[in-house]
């Protein structure tokens, strides 16, 4: 049997202490600081600690390269050929009768390979905030602070500059009102229903196209209301929908060319509830949204022009940044609560919605919807005027 490298894998040299328990039977510190060799590939649910045997076998094949397993075996030893078939880290050339190799999807996709480092090692999966504060893993800000010390100041000034001089008032406009306005809720209304010209106003402002332009033969920029990188935008909008009027419980993906929804899935409230639950790794003050909506990038679209490009990544990062506001702004003129986190089960999401390993991945979250009057929640409302809101009177 040939067998191929996983396309999509990096290593790592991790020097994070960890528990050990050898260690404190013998009376150490119980922290074994030894560095070690981490495998992460998107076939892979958490890093794979390799020895150096094993990363010489690996090291030793090129991407797409087919190798024998008996050559192998003789290269680097049977046992440690079968721990890396095991590890999903190496796969048969060819795993049933026209079925794709696993891992092997996203080796067309030309990423950077710090970024896709990035992206492997920071996706998560299982995460459960809400129980974490519940079971006392989680620390308060006072508990930081006595801690770590006082947060570096918020009120930045440059080492060694002069004197501040002080800017004239600003024109007023409708937008400062809208600015001012923009806020992250934590409070929703768990029992409103988003109206459907809201739910479609959100959608068509925030990710829809405003229109395109052939800037060759195959390749085709658009034009959204916030920028991104190329003009491609690559970023989709998969919708799961909890509670809006006339549309049912789902998960939905956006077409942002046609302002319409395709239905994926169909979902109870109760699955819904807890779909929203895990993709939000139980930020469970976020959980009453009645909308959520998932920023899904395709590194394919943005890869393909800007390829084993060190910026393309962070690009679309910025990207999700850019509909985000947008997305804010146009929750406050509707007078909606909205919010964005990118603390969410990446990894599980993009399961859920079936994405291409290393092709697309799911990057953040936002939701919007009616808020309510309680305080359940803590929310950074109201605020102390800085020195500049009072001198200007906005």
């Amino acid at each position: 049997m040939k067998l191929l490298r996983c396309a999509d894998i990096q290593f790592a040299l991790d020097d994070s202490p960890r528990f050990d328990l050898a260690s404190v039977l013998a009376g150490g510190d119980g922290l074994d600081t030894r560095p070690r060799i981490l495998a992460y590939a998107a076939t892979l649910a958490e890093p794979a600690e390799l020895s150096v045997p094993q990363l010489a076998a690996l090291a030793g094949m090129a991407a797409g390269e087919a190798v024998d397993e008996a050559v192998l075996a003789g290269r680097h030893g049977a046992d440690t050929i079968m721990a890396l078939l095991e590890r999903g880290l190496l796969v048969p050339a060819v795993a049933k009768e026209g079925a794709p190799v696993p891992g092997g999807d996203g080796g067309a996709v030309d990423w950077w390979p710090p970024a896709r480092l990035a992206h492997l090692a920071g996706a998560w999966r299982g995460v459960d905030i809400a129980r974490r504060r519940d079971d006392g893993k989680t620390t308060s800000t006072s508990e930081r602070v006595a801690e770590f010390g006082p947060a570096p100041t918020h009120d930045y000034a440059v080492p060694g500059a002069g004197s501040m001089i002080e800017l004239p008032p600003p024109p007023a406009g409708p937008l400062d009102d809208l600015l001012q306005r923009r806020r992250t809720c934590r409070n929703f209304d768990t029992r409103a229903e988003l109206p459907m010209s809201a739910f479609s106003a959100m959608l068509r402002r925030v990710w829809g196209v405003i229109g395109t332009r052939e800037l060759a033969p195959g390749a085709v920029a658009v034009k959204k209301s916030s920028p991104a990188g190329g003009g491609l935008h690559a970023l989709e909008a998969f919708v799961l929908v909890r509670r809006v009027q006339g549309l049912a419980p789902g998960l939905y993906h956006y077409r942002a060319m046609h302002h319409a929804v395709e239905p994926l899935r169909k979902l109870t409230g109760e699955e819904a509830a807890a779909m929203a639950y895990r993709f939000l790794a139980g930020q469970d003050w976020f959980l009453d949204a009645p909308v959520l909506v998932v920023m899904v990038a395709r590194f394919d679209r943005l890869f393909w022009k800007y390829r084993r490009h060190a910026k393309a990544w962070r690009v679309l990062h910025l990207e999700a940044g850019h509909l985000s506001q947008t997305m804010y702004l146009s929750a406050a003129e509707l007078g909606l609560g909205a919010f964005v986190t990118a603390a969410i089960n990446d990894a599980e999401i993009d399961e859920e919605l079936r994405l291409p390993p290393m092709r697309q991945g799911t990057l953040a979250i936002v939701g919007f919807g009616p808020a309510t009057g309680e305080a359940r929640n803590i929310e950074l409302e109201p605020v102390v005027p800085s020195p500049a809101t009072r001198r200007l009177g906005r």
